[in-house]
């Protein structure tokens, strides 16, 4: 008997430490997601657009805005310049600038060296300053070329990512999402 009730003490015992062990593991936590607005959404293809639109109502925006508790003002000079891409044109501009100016210093301080050799690094440094201004000021393909591959990626369940400008429009219409799509012509279709 004494067996039995020291097991059945250690069996209760070892259920409690469990309470404690799971005290340690910690809750999960809320979704930090919010749902500002249920709406309806229209996806369409354009053929003739270059980049995809999201059209959004006056009437609805200001819905999600209210829902959304912010009152989304006009931006502040800081962040009208941190988020310019005119910003990263002439940051490039002003380093091609410079490493031009230090090119033709270069060359003027010292007679001795061979122009030959001085033109050609001015002439790499042009090329390294053109080719800076025209990688960061995002020159790349046009928009619909990353939405090309939007059916296939959707059949294969793969996400496609592409960049998209955010339209008010009057009204209180459902929100459009407006994909510029190009018809493909394949062999043996017309």
């Amino acid at each position: 008997m004494k067996r039995t009730l020291f097991a059945g003490i250690a069996i209760v015992v070892l259920l409690a430490s469990f309470i404690y062990a799971f005290a340690d593991i910690a809750r999960p936590k809320p979704s930090s997601t919010k749902n500002l607005l249920y709406s309806g959404l229209t996806i369409t293809t354009d053929a003739k657009a270059t980049e995809a639109r999201l059209v959004i109502s006056q009437d609805t925006f200001k819905i999600m805005q209210q829902n959304a508790g912010q009152n989304v003002g006009a931006a502040s000079l800081s962040d009208k310049i941190l988020h310019s891409s005119s910003r990263t044109i002439v940051a490039g501009l002003f380093m091609f600038l410079a490493i031009s100016f230090a090119g033709i210093w270069f060359a003027r301080s010292n007679q001795n060296r061979s122009t030959k050799a001085v033109a050609a690094v001015v002439l790499i440094a042009a090329v390294f300053g053109i080719g800076t201004v025209l990688v960061r000021a995002n020159a790349g393909p046009p928009g619909y070329i990353r939405w090309s591959n939007l059916p296939q990626n959707l059949k294969d369940g793969k996400e496609t990512r592409a960049g998209v400008n955010i339209e008010l429009v009057p009204g209180d219409d459902d929100i459009q999402l407006i994909i510029p799509m190009r018809k493909s012509a394949k062999p043996g279709e017309e």
